[in-house]
């Protein structure tokens, strides 16, 4: 028996080498985290033992258009699925590992609002008091309205912000400055009473995280890597705006390619996020998933009173008048089969989400290397929570009448014209939760992250009129211009004089008007792509000030001209041309103003 004992040892210590050594040289994606039995179900219906499968099917119908994805699944007791697909240089064939990196976008936000919540628990920070007490003397100086900013404003995204577009990502890899000065450089306009309108906010959100520089007397990126980062054992991990708070991940960001959500390439697609709380933090899947996971099994490490997690996780705003939760202390409902709280994340060249399912205790998190993704970012998330239906909330939920302004928008500063992008609702919302009201002061659509307002008829009319006549008065200055051109080459044919022909002051004043309305609008070109390419505003802003000379100069010279008008003799052709190109100054220097493009001061 002896003998017989030790050569069944050692045969069982040989099979079980081979089959260590075989599930070694299988890819790490293809190895199984857990085994299931059978009836083992997640939210959406699908076995759990079956979600590898349905994903590899998922991925393998968009392959196509699929460039980079990691997606990690898990439940309270561990790891469901890790796997990752595609390429993270295609150009190259380097493949998704677990070395990647990725960019989380506004996933990021999560970190600002754990920390919020670790220093409210430690009685250093409440959420329903001005936050003027935290801030150093003065430092908001754009508020509107006499109530008080809060924390939860700041989570909910309703402080009344608007939208900000110069210097939040910049491809200066020289330009680094402290969180406090970018905050201070571009404050925005408060537009809206606070607490009234829900308007996504990058920089309210960089705000909550500079008050935790305030509070804790660090750094946001030494605190978050103090209690965040280190307590998970998250070292593939950084946040600051150049990443070189974790030097590995700033070497393997260079590695990553970045590609557009059909999958073509977006060349030098990295920049660095000067409110980079709302958006910088760049990691491999790994410690994506380990702070995902915390807050789903409500890790003490991050928090430790359940009173606490319950707070943060516990509805802060709601869908309108209804009971539905809109956002629980910054993390969005997220509507599927099932009600989920996360966020999602998008910069130049990467998407992200991270979704967590309280009630069955399961979570996710996709990563890749598309901007703007939504096949795996979103519509892949229902293989897991199962597919959202409009029912499971609301039952009488007409569509409203009338146009809608998104309330994301600048309403204040040299930007105005942005909020000429009107929404509603379309094709695209029908698979999106919103409910409109009207119990406020005005009536609105609310969405997930922003609301979009009712407008009149006569302002929305106003507004497009006015910039289609400013669209026509660039027209008739390019023909004119043209026009002129061609009959100062004829009559230097003829060996006439143009200017005797027409009147030296005429002809002089009218190629003048023309030329400075073609001149704006060069401005107006060059600042769109100025802004498209995130240059540093510091390189374009003194174009709005040209343009405000410029609209000094139009209302002289419609001035003038309305008194050439009276003095000059011209032919009915003449005075036509006159009269229109007086109407065309005084539509841009009307322009100008309205929607402030001479309000350089204002950026």
């Amino acid at each position: 028996m002896r003998v017989k004992n030790k050569w069944m040892k050692t045969l069982s210590c040989c099979m079980t080498a081979v089959i260590i050594a075989a599930l070694a040289m299988l890819p790490a994606d293809a190895q199984k985290t857990k085994v299931y039995a059978a009836g083992q179900t997640l939210p959406s219906g699908v076995e759990k033992a079956e979600l590898e499968e349905r994903i590899d099917e998922y991925v393998g119908e968009h392959q196509e258009t699929t460039a980079g994805m990691a997606v990690a699944v898990f439940d309270s007791t561990g790891g469901l699925l890790k796997k990752y697909y595609g390429f993270a240089d295609v150009e190259n064939q380097i493949a998704a590992a677990p070395d990647s990196v990725f960019e989380w976008g506004s996933t990021t936000k999560l970190l600002v609002w754990v920390s919020v919540m670790q220093l409210y628990e430690q009685g250093k920070l409440a959420l329903d008091v001005d936050i003027r007490s935290y801030l150093p003397e003065g430092f908001l100086t754009n508020l509107s309205y006499d109530a008080p900013v809060t924390m939860l404003n700041l989570m909910n995204h309703n402080a009344g912000f608007q939208e900000g577009y110069v210097d939040l990502m910049v491809t200066d890899t020289d330009y680094i400055g402290s969180l406090e000065e970018a905050l201070r450089k571009h404050e925005p306009a408060q537009i809206y009473e606070p607490g009234t309108v829900t308007a996504y906010s990058n920089w309210g959100v960089a705000l909550a995280g500079f008050i935790v520089e305030q509070v804790s007397g660090m750094s946001f990126s030494e605190y978050v890597h103090a209690n965040i980062f280190a307590p998970l054992q998250m070292e593939h991990s950084a946040v600051f705006m150049d990443l070189s708070d974790n030097v590995w991940v700033q070497q393997k960001r260079k590695e990553l390619q970045c590609y557009t959500a059909e999958g073509d390439l977006i060349s030098d697609c990295f920049y660095e996020i000067t409110l980079y709380p709302a958006g910088m933090c760049t990691s491999t899947l790994d410690d994506f998933e380990k702070f995902a996971a915390a807050l789903l099994r409500e890790d003490t490490a991050l928090l430790g009173h359940a009173e606490t997690w319950e707070t943060l996780l516990s509805p802060s705003a709601y869908f309108g008048q209804t009971d539905i939760p809109l956002n629980c202390h910054g993390f969005w409902m997220v509507p599927f089969g099932v009600q989920t709280v996360g966020h999602g994340g998008n910069t130049a060249g990467c998407s992200s989400y991270l979704l967590l399912d309280r009630e069955n205790q399961i979570g996710a998190v996709v990563m890749t290397n598309q901007s703007g993704e939504k096949v795996y970012n979103r519509d892949m998330m229902e293989l897991i929570f199962g597919k959202y239906e409009r029912s499971n909330y609301t039952d009488d939920n007409e569509i409203p009448s009338g146009g809608f302004r998104t309330a994301r928008t600048v309403r204040k500063g040299p930007f105005k014209i942005m909020s000429l992008s009107y929404g509603g609702i379309d094709a695209e919302d029908e698979g999106r939760l919103w409910i409109f009201d009207d119990s406020g002061k005005q009536a609105k659509i609310v969405f997930s992250y922003e609301d979009q307002i009712q407008t009149s008829l006569p302002l929305f009319l106003m507004e497009a009129g006015l910039v289609f006549l400013w669209i026509a008065a660039f027209g008739f200055s390019a023909v004119s211009l043209l026009v002129r051109g061609i009959m100062v080459l004829v009559h230097l044919c003829r060996k006439r004089n143009v200017l005797a022909v027409e009147g030296k002051r005429f002809g002089l004043w009218s190629t003048a008007a023309a030329f400075l309305q073609l001149t704006a609008l060069l401005f107006l070109v060059l600042i769109a792509h100025s802004v498209s390419v995130y240059a540093l505003g510091d390189t374009y802003i003194w174009m709005f000030a040209a343009i405000g000379v410029l609209a000094i100069v139009m209302g002289v010279m419609c001035v003038y001209g309305l008194i050439l008008n009276n003095k000059a003799v011209l032919k009915k052709r003449q005075r036509v041309f006159h009269n229109v190109t007086v109407f065309f100054l005084l539509v841009a220097v009307a322009n100008v103003l309205y929607w402030n493009l001479f309000m350089f001061w204002e950026v």
